[in-house]
């Protein structure tokens, strides 16, 4: 099993799946967690389309249900995802969610409505009702600015700014 299950393999179709073995897979809070021993890792259900299941597999009611309820397709398969036994069909099919985020980025005040949505939930004190697009987004440059400052500290490194997709800093 991969230690940082954030780096997931990518099929040429940009699908992205995860095969375990001999493991426990459980619900954490609203996500999945695999055990392993004493190894607890969280495994991003939310952004797989398939996990498929080899021997040695043990998977909770509420597990299943949370995996379906994001639309995961589960493969119970053989070692190495030799042999396929079953498998339970997630929402691939449906194209509800797809469609609902191009509605929302199309037109304009559900856009917006969408933005400030989602900095109101990272930043709940903040008040961005009246601002627009362009000052949320000048909020958020300040703000990973000033994260970028933080992390050179830290690090002592010596920095200035950020310009494109390179870090400039002092020699």
């Amino acid at each position: 099993m991969p230690k940082d299950l954030r780096e997931l393999p990518k099929l040429k179709d940009s699908i992205s799946y995860v095969y375990l073995e001999h493991a426990v897979i459980e619900q954490e809070d609203l996500s999945i967690v695999v055990r392993q021993g004493r190894s607890r890792v969280p495994l991003p259900i939310s952004s797989l389309t398939c996990l498929m299941l080899g021997p040695g597999i043990n998977i909770t009611h509420a597990a299943v249900r949370t995996i379906a309820a994001n639309g995961c397709m589960v493969v119970w398969c053989g070692e190495h995802g030799a042999k396929f036994y079953a498998m339970g069909q997630g929402e691939t099919r449906n194209a509800k969610n797809i469609l609902l985020q191009a509605k929302c980025c199309m037109d304009e005040k559900l856009h917006m409505r969408v933005v400030r949505r989602m900095y109101e939930i990272r930043f709940p004190k903040m008040d961005c009702s009246n601002m627009t697009l362009q000052q949320i987004r000048g909020m958020e440059g300040i703000r990973v600015r000033s994260a970028y400052q933080a992390a050179a500290k830290v690090h002592g490194v010596s920095w200035k700014k950020r310009n494109g997709n390179t870090l400039q800093h002092e020699q």
